[in-house]
């Protein structure tokens, strides 16, 4: 069984005020072109389909463009669960007639989990859920987080569960090994619920031959390689411009996992650019651009300025800056009592003269404050 593994598409998402839709209709006809090369035999997209409950027509337009290549074209089944930033009810909509077509669409959770079997590998769906929902529809009054609703689905699905044949999980959640920084998390994920009532443990889950994940946006495996998270179609924001990303073909037997990502080359990249403004003024790129300058002078109108070379840019700051020179000074009345004079000269300077002291003149102001100190 070759199996396709993808999650956290997005669909009109907007990032810093650009629509990445373009982005995202180039990327995903590229992934089908490509799916025709690979032998797949099903496509998996584990959650948030769409980044928003009510999605823009341009993103319901894109997802029935590019699901119906798939189906048509490829004659390949494909499987969706909802994520959080997904309706689930819209999800669901008209699912039972594209089943007919191979195209098995899950978006709320129901008391038994939906199960598809393709090829005598077995799929369980397991759509997000939020907890207040779950509890009320399957009648359980104890669930109260994202372990007790996944421990609910993972419980029911074993009663029926064939050891002996091929068993795929596809959920959408933060699944985590012991601790929340087992797992390496972007800007631009949603969180799930307040503080730590969102993490699942992965030995929940050891039960499956194979764990395709939605939810965090940076592919990674969290504690073995058969529970995997294949990461976002693209880059989301800055904390994602470092990120390698893929989607994931997976080969797997009762005996056999093999897990190979796949790189498509996006319309445009994310990045980050750091260094002085002259010098950077010197290239051009239509990339998505975050800039770090290095100047300690506020140059005047910034951005601006770079757009005529980077008409993509979509952020700035001064690496320098302890902080904006338009807030206050950070000491409030308390810190007053035991911060040194050198420090508060230091941000004093800096509010008024946007220029950041180095470490020379940092010594001579110590200096000075000593001398003026003995000869009180």
């Amino acid at each position: 069984m070759r199996i396709l593994h993808t999650a956290d598409w997005h669909l009109g998402k907007i990032v810093n005020e650009y629509s990445m839709i373009e982005d995202q209709r180039y990327f995903l006809h590229e992934l089908v072109d490509t799916i025709k090369t690979l032998e797949i035999d099903v496509i998996i997209i584990a959650g948030d389909l769409y980044d928003r409950s009510l999605p823009a027509k341009e993103a319901v337009a894109l997802a029935d463009e590019i699901l119906t290549r798939m189906i048509r074209e490829l004659s390949i089944p494909v499987l969706v669960i909802a994520g959080n930033h997904d309706s689930n009810e819209r999800i669901e909509y008209g699912s039972r007639l594209f089943t007919e077509n191979g195209l098995y669409m899950e978006g709320t959770i129901k008391p038994i989990t939906r199960k598809v079997t393709i090829k005598n590998t077995n799929f369980y769906l397991a759509p997000f859920g939020d907890p207040l929902y779950v509890r009320e529809i399957v009648k359980k009054p104890d669930i109260r987080t994202m372990e007790d609703v996944t421990r609910h689905q993972v419980e029911q699905i074993k009663k029926n569960l064939k050891l002996d044949e091929v068993n795929i999980f596809i959920g959408h959640g933060y699944v985590i090994n012991g601790t929340e920084q087992s797992v390496e998390a972007s800007d631009s994920e949603r969180p799930l619920s307040i503080g730590t009532a969102e993490y699942v443990p992965v030995e929940m889950l050891d039960c499956f031959d194979y764990v395709a994940l939605g939810h965090l946006h940076k592919p990674q495996k969290v504690k073995d390689k058969h529970v995997r998270y294949s990461g976002s179609i693209l880059k989301y924001s800055k904390s994602e411009c470092l990120h390698k990303k893929q989607v994931s073909l997976v080969e797997i037997g009762k005996n056999h996992l093999e897990v190979t990502p796949i790189y498509i080359q996006p319309l445009r990249d994310m990045r980050i650019i750091r260094g002085y403004f002259e010098d950077i003024l010197k290239g051009q790129s239509e990339d998505y651009l975050f800039f770090e300058l290095e100047d300690e002078l506020l140059i005047t109108d910034t951005m601006n300025r770079l757009r005529h070379k980077y008409p993509n840019a979509m952020g700035l700051e001064y690496i320098h800056q302890k902080e904006s020179f338009h807030s206050n000074l950070r000491h409030n009345q308390n810190d007053l009592k035991t911060i040194s004079f050198p420090d508060l000269f230091e941000d004093f300077y800096m509010e008024h003269t946007q220029v950041i002291l180095n470490e020379k003149e940092k010594t001579l102001i110590q200096k000075a404050f000593h001398k003026a100190e003995r000869s009180l």
